[in-house]
């Protein structure tokens, strides 16, 4: 059962949560991270988490998002934006980078009317399998549902974690 956090924009949360509800296995938990929720949550161990984008939780929450991060094994974490995480404890995260910045982990190449995504490492999953080093065309619906780009990386990061993507989605 996948445990998996979210921390974005509240417009794109929503999104996030209901293209990841649909594609993981239904046992799976998707819980939004945010303002009002994360001290509530600081004692919650998440197998996952996703920062899509530079919001004001992470700035303004340390304390409680690095307790949430150091009983995390993957950290998904968008590279096109500015974060500092102060994590003063030795914390043993996978961490994956995504978007648009060339040293990212995971990025486009292409963009147009499929996505085609760029593992530019590889990456081991949950179950210890090597996600190598690769191109695939990603498509979740007919169309990519009016969600950005960035969004659809992060979210594609976490299917390829779970096993729910491969070259033929």
């Amino acid at each position: 059962m996948a445990f998996i956090g979210i921390i974005s924009d509240s417009k794109s949360e929503k999104m996030i949560k209901m293209i990841l509800d649909e594609k993981l296995d239904k046992d799976s938990n998707i819980i939004i991270i945010n303002s009002k929720s994360v001290e509530n949550l600081k004692n919650i161990k998440f197998e996952t988490i996703l920062i899509a984008n530079d919001n004001a939780i992470v700035k303004e929450n340390q304390e409680a998002l690095t307790k949430i991060l150091i009983n995390s094994k993957y950290l998904i974490i968008n590279a096109d934006i500015e974060l500092q995480l102060h994590l003063e404890e030795k914390v043993e995260l996978n961490v994956i980078t995504f978007g648009f910045n060339p040293k990212a982990t995971i990025t486009a190449s292409s963009v147009e009317d499929d996505i085609l995504l760029c593992i530019q490492r590889n990456i081991k999953d949950i179950n210890e399998n090597l996600i190598e080093q690769q191109e695939m065309k990603i498509r979740f619906f007919g169309e990519n549902i009016g969600i950005n780009t960035n969004n659809l990386m992060g979210i594609s990061a976490i299917l390829l974690l779970y096993g729910k993507i491969s070259q033929k989605n």
